[in-house]
């Protein structure tokens, strides 16, 4: 019998290549990528064989289930890390940490991992032992509130992680298996040669019944929007299911999933896979690239079996994501589509031609299908969306018994848990942010829905031409932009004021006629991307803002004029170890009139200080920057008269070019044109005493102190030139 404590249900198809990605990878190779001849001592260590005839007998069973999850895998209970496993070298100019581990005749290997909490300039990865694919790298980037990760799979029996710290973050890292899982059913499902091995094993796991329908076949033409909020979800732990991407009242890719509440185990360590299916009809392999791991469970209930998780990432925008739209107004549909992936297949497609019915079941609200004109479902697609004429999501996949038969369904229904029912169970407050109170929401970013568009006249952006309104109407903003905000030709028009806009034609009350200038600068560190601020005033509105940076070690300055009044200024760092000192020697600081009010740069994640400035009776304009050449003490307001060359020259009095006149130096200072050559003694003039210094040193072939030409000697030729220049003064 197989000795792991646990066998978990787990479930996904996919096919690498030279490098494979389970979650968001932030770039690089595992250390000499590529070299044949590398051959790094490594510790691996032997995990328990399965007992493959005992897993084929329970699956076989398991499978038929709709509401059981597909198996794939064995996990067993490990507690290796940094530093009670593994081995560590320092190469390449880095601290390296690898650990190996066997699992006889897997097909492929993931990790649960307990722990990972990774400080900056550090990298893990995986990779199979032939050095053929790798997963990674994952680095702070991937740092979880959960302080946990989920690894993806690889093809093979023989994987090893390899982690790097730079000096700089040597022994900062966390790093710990707690969860090694045997893949005794091929995640590589329709690679022929691993397939061939099943069959030989087990017999043909891992694919779907014949009766489905690629979702990129001629009957899924008109569904090429909805296909690409459908994502496969893999679990190391206890669940696989489908779910989808869903749009909110916002319209702001908010990562929210849609998926059943009896997929549910810890959506943490969930890794979900989007665009896995085939290019074409009969395709039978589809990318894996791309994918996010882990999420937050949000809300559900079983009253209409619906979870609803926001995603730990927001997928990034080369994924193509489409965030679908729906209708929560429980109005019978007069036919549904489902997009699923069943049993670790690739995507599908499956149709109802007549009106789903509501119905109960299992203690659910639920959406009935008699039964599937095209496709079906099977285990693996419990969490998919069921949509209806109008592309929206009505409901999820909760059971049913729908299969093939052959290459035909076999005639069985499907039920659904009900979108409308679920809205008032919870997920109302997060997919209608704004309050709007509609029943009916397109996706986002693109609308899938034909025919729909503004439908009200009186709008700007009427659409004579739709057929149904999608809730986009908007009106000209003052400024007769359609849909604006009015900042376009709003702004201060009162020029006496400290914050005229000359391009605005429209007061919107911003004026401020007393007012005095506040300046934030910052010096970035060596990660400028994780840094942002704001000067916010006793109300909350923002003043002035910037961050992310994209430079490092630069200086960025912002200024802004205020009135009287006391303002903060919050600085945040995402990593949360501030922009000084360990990464870079970076700072900030709020001046005004020359005085410094706020300096800093040692913080944590953020830090808040208040400050406070007081305006004169009246502005009076002129060169505030005391560096200026028309520097003007008495100005309270900088008008942008400054000027820096009138009064620049050489500054140092010990330079040939002093210039005793400037105030500030232009660098041009200089010293060698006014050194007296063969005034030895520094009397200002040649005389016979210079002569006699360097007859005392004649013949000197080092460390000579009277060389007049510079070739280190003391000879005739220092003689000749202290003649030449004789009786010269200085």
């Amino acid at each position: 019998m197989y000795t792991c404590k646990n066998i978990f249900l787990l479930l996904f198809g996919v096919i690498f290549s030279t490098a494979t990605f389970a979650q968001i990878p932030h770039g690089g190779s595992p250390l000499n990528w590529g070299d044949e001849t590398y051959q790094p001592t490594i510790d691996m260590r032997n995990m328990p064989e399965v007992d493959l005839a005992a897993l084929a007998l329970e699956d076989a069973v398991t499978d038929q289930h709709k509401e059981a999850s597909w198996r794939f895998g064995v996990e067993q209970e490990v507690a290796m890390n940094l530093e009670n496993s593994g081995t560590w070298t320092f190469e390449d100019g880095k601290h390296v940490w690898r650990l190996g581990f066997n699992c006889p005749n897997a097909l492929n290997v993931s990790f649960m991992l307990s722990r990972f909490v990774l400080p900056k300039e550090a990298q893990l990865y995986v990779y199979n032992a032939q050095r053929t694919a790798y997963l990674g790298s994952f680095t702070q980037e991937n740092n979880k509130d959960w302080e946990g990760l989920s690894l993806g799979v690889l093809d093979g029996s023989s994987m090893i992680l390899e982690y790097h710290e730079s000096p700089a973050s040597h022994g900062m890292g966390e790093i710990e298996v707690n969860q090694v899982i045997h893949g005794y059913r091929s995640l590589l499902n329709h690679q022929e040669a691993v397939l061939a091995e099943m069959v030989e094993r087990l017999g043909p796991f891992g694919n779907s019944g014949a009766c489905n329908i690629n979702v990129n076949c001629p009957e899924g033409a008109d569904w090429q929007t909805e296909k690409k909020s459908v994502a496969l979800i893999v679990n190391g732990g206890s669940a696989t299911c489908t779910g989808a991407m869903i749009n909110n009242t916002a319209n702001d890719g908010t990562p929210y999933f849609l998926t059943a509440n009896h997929c549910l185990g810890t959506p943490n360590t969930w890794v979900y896979y989007f665009n896995h299916e085939s290019s074409s009809c009969s395709g039978t392999t589809g990318p894996t690239n791309q994918s996010v791991s882990g999420g937050t469970l949000l809300v559900q209930d079983g009253g209409s079996d619906f979870a609803l998780i926001e995603l730990s990432s927001t997928p990034p925008a080369s994924y193509n994501i489409e965030y679908a739209g729906w209708d929560n107004s429980g109005s019978t549909p007069s036919s549904a589509v489902g997009i699923h992936h069943p049993s670790g297949d690739l995507k599908k497609i499956c149709f109802e031609n007549d009106a789903p019915y509501q119905s109960s079941t299992g203690g659910a609200q639920v959406w009935w299908i008699d039964e599937w004109e095209l496709g079906v479902t099977e285990p693996g697609s419990s969490g998919s969306p069921l949509f209806d004429q109008n592309h929206r999501i009505i409901g999820q996949l909760y059971g049913g018994a729908a299969a093939c038969s052959g290459s035909v369904n076999n005639g069985a229904y499907d039920f659904y848990g009900r979108f409308n029912v679920s809205w008032g169970l919870g997920a109302s407050q997060y997919l209608d942010p704004l309050n709007t109170g509609v029943n009916t929401l397109d996706s986002y970013p693109t609308n899938a829905v034909p025919g729909a568009g503004c439908t009200d006249s009186t709008a700007c952006n009427y659409d004579p031409e739709a057929t149904s309104d999608n809730g986009s109407c908007v009106d000209n903003d003052v400024c007769g932009i359609c849909g604006g905000d009015g900042s376009s030709c709003t702004g201060c028009t009162d020029p006496t004021s400290c914050n005229y806009d000359s391009s605005a034609t429209i007061d919107d009350g911003s004026c401020i006629g007393n007012g005095v200038e506040v300046i934030f600068t910052i010096l970035t560190d060596n990660y400028p991307g994780e840094t942002t601020w704001s000067v916010t005033d006793a109300s909350g509105a923002t003043i002035m803002s910037d961050g992310p940076y994209a430079s490092n070690g630069t200086t960025f300055t912002s200024s802004a004029c205020v009135a009287t009044g006391c303002y903060d200024v919050t600085i945040n760092d995402s990593y949360g170890d501030g922009i000084c000192c360990t990464y870079g020697e970076g700072s900030y600081s709020i001046t005004s009139d020359g005085n410094t009010l706020v300096s800093g740069g040692e913080f944590v994640s953020t830090e808040t200080t208040n400050f406070c400035v007081t305006a004169g009776e009246t502005d009076t304009p002129g060169c505030t920057d005391a560096t200026a050449c028309n520097y003007d003490a008495s100005a309270t307001t900088n008008d942008g008269s400054c000027e820096y060359t009138t009064c620049a020259g050489c500054t140092d009095a010990s330079a040939c070019n002093y210039d005793a006149s400037a105030t500030l130096n232009d660098g041009s200072c200089e010293y060698t044109s006014c050194i007296c050559t063969g005034d030895i003694n520094g009397d200002g003039v040649i005389t016979v005493a210079d002569v006699l210094l360097v007859l005392s040193e004649f013949g000197c072939l080092s460390g000579c102190t009277t060389d007049v030409d510079g070739d280190t000697y003391v000879n005739v030729a220092d003689i000749l030139l202290l003649l030449a220049a004789f009786g010269t003064s200085c």
